[in-house]
């Protein structure tokens, strides 16, 4: 029994043995960093730099994160066909390239204004001019990493990864420590500009793939047609969930404290790095498999080996987490975090119900499922900060994170309604 069960998950758990060690990377360089800068820019501070890491994530959602889901399927999807498969990977540069320069250049003649709706002030216009110099940098940096995962080059994407997560830590923490708070600022753009040069040195003789950046003539306005379903989903995902945590986070600055703020944006960071697992495992080996399937059985077939091999694992380190929080909370963050502890249950709750959610989601992705991926999102970030503003008054901090896992649990409801009805319009066809 316990050899079928190896042989039946046989790639799975390939994938996730890569995976895992992707994500020790990431955990372990996200951990040291928030160490070390929590510590030295508090509470207040956090939460400016979760402002600034959600308004970069929202103007890489344009230049490299809209392209992931696009670029994994159809890299992979294209493997016996080299010349389908250069042609998505030429386009995607290019358009990354061409966007990443356009938004640079208005970030950084109007920097003034765009510190003042990041920062609410001014005075980190420098910080904005720097986020567009270094904006094709991080874009190139993503790009090359989804590429790699559509080739499912696994021990590439290890190197690839372990230099962009150590290469940001090394940048953020020593900056920080120099320069507090600013120089905090500093490192999250000045990172990717040094690891993209690292990257170099790591892929050897597979950089060749950054060639096609100059290859215009591979440009096809058919790939970029491929790519646009992709695109508008991840930017609209992306900028919706930036916009909803910015919204949240200042209500939570107007209506308790920058303190409050400051706990909140912690719980966000340690819930992001014991899901990274889970979430980049949606995508490493999950979304190639149902990008190559349109029958009901397969879908569902490779569900259940997901959900078999995470369900327990997620149960048990849930669990953990939980039961020893005011020891992760003090050993992280310092006792100025404690305050936090509060927070972990309801935090949890909506963790478990969003890996559930995000899985069923890939089919989203796998299928181009763009009304069914738009609808479900809207209808996830807006519930999430109307029952925010709702339970705020009634029961503080706890009520946003109460207000997070009852948005994911409608908005599994709505997901599993969607793929039961994509399954049903193709049986009836």
């Amino acid at each position: 029994m316990r050899f079928r069960f190896f042989n039946t998950h046989r790639l799975l758990l390939k994938a996730s043995y890569f995976n895992g060690i992707i994500v020790a990377l990431k955990a372990l360089s996200g951990v040291a960093t928030t160490m070390v800068v929590s510590r030295v820019i508090g509470p207040s501070g956090l939460a400016l730099l979760g402002n600034l890491r959600n308004f970069t994530q929202t103007i890489s959602s344009f230049t490299a994160e809209g392209y992931q889901n696009g670029a994994i399927r159809y890299v992979s999807e294209y493997q016996q066909d080299a010349k389908q498969q250069q042609q998505i990977i030429a386009s995607i540069f290019q358009l990354s390239m061409g966007v990443a320069l356009v938004f640079g250049v208005v970030l950084f003649l109007f920097s003034s204004f765009w510190s003042e709706v990041v920062f609410k002030t001014d005075a980190y216009a420098d910080i904005i001019r720097l986020v567009a110099v270094g904006l094709p940098f991080l874009s190139l940096n993503l790009l090359l990493i989804y590429i790699f995962n559509g080739l499912e080059r696994y021990k590439k994407l290890v190197v690839l990864n372990g230099v962009l997560s150590l290469g940001n830590m090394v940048m953020t923490i020593v900056l920080a420590l120099q320069m507090g708070l600013r120089g905090a600022l500093i490192g999250v753009i000045l990172g990717p500009i040094l690891v993209f040069f690292l990257m170099l040195l790591g892929l050897g003789k597979e950089r060749e793939v950054l060639l096609n950046l100059f290859q215009f003539k591979l440009f096809s306005l058919t790939a970029v047609k491929k790519l646009s379903g992709y695109l508008l989903m991840t930017i609209y995902a992306t900028a919706i969930v930036s916009v909803t945590y910015l919204m949240i986070r200042n209500l939570v600055i107007k209506t308790l404290s920058t303190e409050d703020a400051g706990y909140w944006e912690a719980m966000n960071r340690l819930s992001s790095f014991y899901l990274m697992f889970f979430i980049s495992l949606t995508s490493f080996y999950l979304l190639p498999k149902l990008a190559k399937t349109d029958a009901y059985g397969s879908f569902k077939k490779e569900l259940k080996h997901f959900y078999t091999l995470t369900i327990p694992l997620l149960v048990v380190a849930f669990f953990i987490i939980y039961f020893l929080r005011t020891w992760l909370l003090q050993l992280l963050l310092g006792d100025e975090f404690l305050p936090t502890e509060r927070l972990f249950f309801w935090q949890l709750v909506g963790d478990f119900i969003s890996i559930l959610a995000i899985a069923l989601v890939k089919q989203f992705h796998a299928k181009r499922m763009i009304k069914a991926y738009l609808i479900s999102n809207s209808f996830l970030n807006l519930s999430y900060l109307i029952f925010s503003h709702l339970f705020i008054e009634v029961y503080g901090l706890q009520g946003i994170v109460k207000a997070y896992a009852l948005a994911y649990f409608i908005y599994l409801i709505l997901v599993l309604f969607f793929v039961y009805m994509h399954f049903n319009s193709k049986k009836n066809e």
